[in-house]
């Protein structure tokens, strides 16, 4: 830890028995499934409340059932305390994603999981402020909500192995300089480079400096949106897979910073200090070709550029980008609802 920190220790893995959705799915009445709280016995009368909040969604389904269940009784367990700082905050969330009770591909997959799983998160814990769903919102929908949509088959398994190992991403877009046209104005360039086979990611001057990126400074990697040059000339705000940092030997504690990148704290707030805000710039840091998400789009070793999809691509990269920021602000205005 650096000087005046503390280093939180380490949440221990649950311990709470899970419902078997075997037992719950048969011929006969479906028993209403055990109760259960962040010791392993029952759950609470508030998240029993919580439990009925999504009666409309999956109510006549066990496995969904099964799943509430299952994912409350871990919140209870995550959030049960408060977090003594960022790298104790990040250490829970990733302890959440690698229990994969909520899987990176329910975006996806089930994005109705995702949505009611950021309601059950803000009701357990928000009486800690902010930071926590902020961190939530950004791994699951920012982070890997974009690689899921505009990533191809090795992203994808990049995402499935990040998952497995707990491992946390951040949304690098914000600039110093954009103001609030935020996404509109990309400064960053990603130069492809035939004689190395490569891009070099580049900050070229002190505004275009990625600001206020939340989780930024525990994330091993990044989704880096940046302008992406081809034999000089400008193809637009393109989204590529960064590596940060190497991997840490504790949760919460991400290893070294990669060539190339430099991390800086934004500093103290008034709330939400749970959560790590950074502002990050690149000095011509070497990216190999596959770090660029391509399901829409390539770039060939000789520099050539390539559009996919055709008629299945109608969107640009940037405004898939904006449905995912669209569905964060869905999933926060829901966790805001009166009486949630």
């Amino acid at each position: 830890a650096a000087p005046g920190q503390t280093r939180p220790a380490r949440a221990a893995p649950s311990t709470m028995p899970y419902i078997n959705v075997d037992a719950l799915v048969g011929d006969g009445p479906v028993a209403p499934p055990p109760t259960l709280n962040a010791n392993g016995s029952r759950v609470s009368e508030n998240a029993q409340k919580e439990l009925g909040a999504f009666s409309e969604i999956g109510v006549d389904d066990p496995t969904r059932v099964a799943w509430r269940a299952n994912y409350t009784a871990e919140l209870a367990r995550v959030l049960g305390t408060p977090a003594k700082d960022y790298h104790d905050s990040a250490a829970r969330l990733s302890g959440l994603v690698k229990s994969a009770l909520l899987e990176f591909r329910h975006l996806k997959t089930d994005p109705s999981k995702f949505f009611e799983a950021h309601r059950l998160l803000v009701n357990h814990g928000f009486e800690q402020g902010p930071g926590f769903s902020i961190r939530f919102t950004v791994q699951y929908n920012l982070f890997a909500g974009t690689v899921l949509e505009l990533g191809g088959p090795k992203h994808l398994r990049a995402l499935e192995q990040m998952q497995r190992d707990g491992e946390l991403g951040c949304f690098a877009l914000t600039e110093k300089l954009a103001g609030v046209n935020s996404g509109l104005v990309v400064q960053t360039t990603a130069r492809w480079v035939p004689e190395q086979s490569k891009f070099s990611l580049h900050t070229p001057h002190d505004g275009a400096c990625k600001n206020w990126i939340s989780q930024g400074l525990t994330a091993c990697k990044a989704v880096v949106m940046a302008d992406l040059i081809v034999g000089n000339e400008s193809k637009g705000p393109h989204a590529f897979l960064v590596d940060l940092r190497e991997r840490g030997a504790k949760a919460g504690y991400p290893g070294e910073v990669t060539d190339g990148v430099t991390l800086g704290d934004m500093g103290a707030k008034t709330t939400g200090n749970d959560l790590d805000n950074a502002w990050i710039s690149f000095e011509h840091k070497w990216l190999d070709r596959d770090a660029l998400l391509d399901r829409y789009c390539d770039v060939t070793v000789d520099g050539g550029y390539v559009s996919k999809g055709g008629d299945g691509a109608p969107m640009s990269n940037m405004e898939l980008i904006g449905q995912r920021l669209f569905t964060g602000r869905v999933a926060v205005a829901q966790g805001d609802a009166p009486g949630e």
